[in-house]
């Protein structure tokens, strides 16, 4: 404690609590009990590259989890790309697909995702176009197979040897620098907890994804090569 030279008034101290232990899967601040109401009330949490944080909570002024916005938001979109006629996955195929690929790239995503819906098109409407819109169409769709091919191997290696994309943000934390700020605390100090597992569970996740990535698309291809032959390959 540092109280100010002041005898008379209002004292001011400062208490400062620094604990170095090791991360379990449920981090939790420890019970300060100062015995006083206090003001200005901080926690910091410093985490290694080696976890990966899932959830958190604290006071109001602190880090969040914007990635589980995004999962309910890709969840909504997978539902509505399954209800669509003539595509080429389910449900919980869209939903895999759109996850694993926004740890790389949401808008290349979004490509692949252009891709297979346009293989789609190609297969119910092409044979009615004309003759130059055909020709015109197949290039268009050669040029964005290969776009959707190199955002799918991006996305594999990104998730096999970068670091998973969680969107922490807030009162300047990121994924290993999370900080909390109360301006008036009671009697007990605020206790942020950070739920989070070792990288190596987030690798072989995308590893698995990896596997029924390559996979599904051996059959995509195959399905994809019918859409884009129908009616002929460059002339009808």
């Amino acid at each position: 404690m540092n109280p100010r030279k002041s005898h008379t008034g209002t004292q001011t101290a400062v208490l400062t609590w620094l604990q170095d232990s090791g991360v379990e899967t449920l981090l939790r601040a420890p019970v300060i009990r100062p015995g006083l109401p206090g003001v200005n009330a901080t926690t910091r949490a410093e985490l290694g590259h080696d976890r990966w944080v899932l959830l958190l909570g604290g006071p109001r002024l602190g880090p969040a989890v914007l990635f589980w916005s995004l999962f309910a938001t890709l969840l909504l979109l997978s539902y509505g790309l399954s209800r669509l006629p003539d595509t080429p996955a389910r449900f919980w195929q869209w939903a895999l697909l759109l996850i694993g690929l926004s740890q790389a790239s949401l808008p290349g995503g979004l490509m692949v995702v252009g891709w297979l819906l346009g293989l789609a098109w190609r297969r119910k409407q092409g044979a009615a176009l004309t003759a130059r819109s055909f020709r015109g169409e197949k290039i268009g769709l050669v040029f964005l197979t290969l776009a959707a091919l190199a955002v799918l191997a991006d996305a594999v290696a990104e998730g096999l040897l970068g670091l998973p994309s969680m969107q922490i943000a807030g009162n300047q934390s990121d994924a290993y620098h999370l900080n909390w700020y109360l301006d008036r605390s009671g009697l007990e100090l605020p206790r942020p907890w950070i739920v989070s597992v070792p990288l190596w569970v987030y690798r072989a996740l995308m590893l698995a994804w990896a596997l029924w990535l390559a996979n599904s698309l051996l059959n995509w291809l195959r399905w994809g090569w019918g859409c884009f032959t129908t009616g002929g390959i460059w002339s009808r």
